[in-house]
């Protein structure tokens, strides 16, 4: 009789082993999601950081994020459905009072990944058909910081099963982790932001507009796409400065940005090079495109009359445009430095104009180089 309490102590001191082991191992995997989600600094790679990561703590077939203050849903469905994916997203819009019960809006994004880890799970485990409602099988969190609701956290599992208490308070917990996660990452997009924005006009600042002459310039050089640049230098803006004031002068800038940002296309990149000089790069354009969109700049700028506190002000703007690929273009450094001379040549002329850089020729190129090396 000793011996059967004995074997008993010792199953029932085995299953609590067994069962602490395994709950040790749950809680070091919502260790490292935790720390690995708070370690992003991005809300796209937090989103697939928790999608990649969260099926090693409980069964998630189908992931929702929504966020509050814009009609977006990130979903990720181990089944690749685009029924799934729509019908989480119609709900989590219909959530958050983005999306009337009667209005569909099949151009909102949907961005489906499927981790590798994931398994795959039949399409009749999709999203409960009544929009409205939620299927036992799902459970979802309030994203809030303090009073402040920032969005909703949905998950569902393959099966009619609902989730454990445990599994409830795991997400809660995950809940609060992304919660903070997705408004550091909304924190640090803003400072990345007005890190690459010019304090006057709010356009790219020099390193900014740089960065996309660099990834312009690439594209050119290896695939032959053509793309231009122009560098726009506002006409006696000093004389503003010296007459007006400084304030008077920032008015002006801000003012033309505005202008050049009207004129150009939404695929253009424009910044501010310094001073009164702005730049604009212009993808997969040819070098006459670019010149007609340089005159109606500089006509716009021309007629557009600029009224400060301190009087009304009118201005011309020389712009100088310079193309690649181009034989004499083989870095940003030499793709600015001619459109630069471009712009002088344009204020050599009497201003108020516009001078397009001429490439070298090829061959007259091959044969300057043999004579430099002499």
């Amino acid at each position: 009789m000793a011996g059967d309490e004995l074997l008993q102590v010792d199953l029932q001191r085995d299953r609590v082993r067994d069962a602490l082991s395994s709950i040790g191992r749950q809680l070091e995997s919502l260790h490292q999601l935790l720390a690995a989600v708070a370690a992003c600094s991005d809300e796209h790679e937090i989103a697939k950081t928790l999608a990649g990561r969260l099926c090693t703590v409980i069964p998630a077939d189908v992931i929702g994020i929504a966020r509050s203050h814009r009609e977006h849903v990130r979903v990720w469905s181990s089944d690749q459905s685009r029924e799934t994916g729509a019908r989480i997203r119609r709900y989590l819009l219909r959530r958050l009072g983005h999306l009337p019960p009667d209005v569909l809006r099949p151009s909102i994004p949907l961005r489906l990944v499927r981790p590798r880890h994931l398994s795959l799970v039949a399409r009749s485990a999709c999203f409960s058909p009544k929009l409205n409602e939620r299927p036992t099988n799902s459970y979802e969190v309030q994203l809030s910081t303090g009073p402040e609701e920032i969005g909703i956290f949905l998950v569902q599992k393959q099966g009619d099963e609902p989730y454990t208490e445990w599994e409830t308070q795991t997400l809660h917990i995950i809940g609060t982790v992304l919660a903070v996660s997705l408004r550091n990452a909304e924190a640090c997009r803003l400072r990345r932001d007005i890190d690459l924005r010019d304090p006057v006009t709010e356009m790219l600042n020099t390193q900014a507009l740089d960065d996309a002459l660099a990834r312009e310039l690439r594209v050119g050089l290896r695939y032959g796409v053509s793309a231009c640049l122009l560098v726009i230098g506002l006409d006696y803006f000093r004389t503003v400065n010296d007459r007006l004031g400084h304030e008077s002068g920032d008015h002006v800038l801000r003012t033309a940005a505005d202008v050049i940002r009207e004129t150009v296309r939404d695929t253009d990149l424009v910044g501010r090079c310094g001073g009164d000089t702005f730049g604009v790069a212009l993808p997969h354009t040819e070098r006459r495109q670019a010149r007609n969109l340089a005159e109606r700049l500089r006509e716009r700028i021309e007629r557009h009359l600029f009224v400060g506190q301190s009087g009304r002000v009118r201005t011309t703007a020389s712009i100088g445009l310079a193309a690649v690929p181009d034989i004499g273009v083989s870095s940003i450094l030499d793709w600015k430095t001619i459109a630069g001379s471009a712009l002088k040549e344009a204020k050599t002329q009497g201003r108020n104009c516009v001078a397009v850089h001429a490439p070298q020729p090829p061959a007259l190129a091959c044969a300057v180089t043999p004579s430099l090396a002499a």
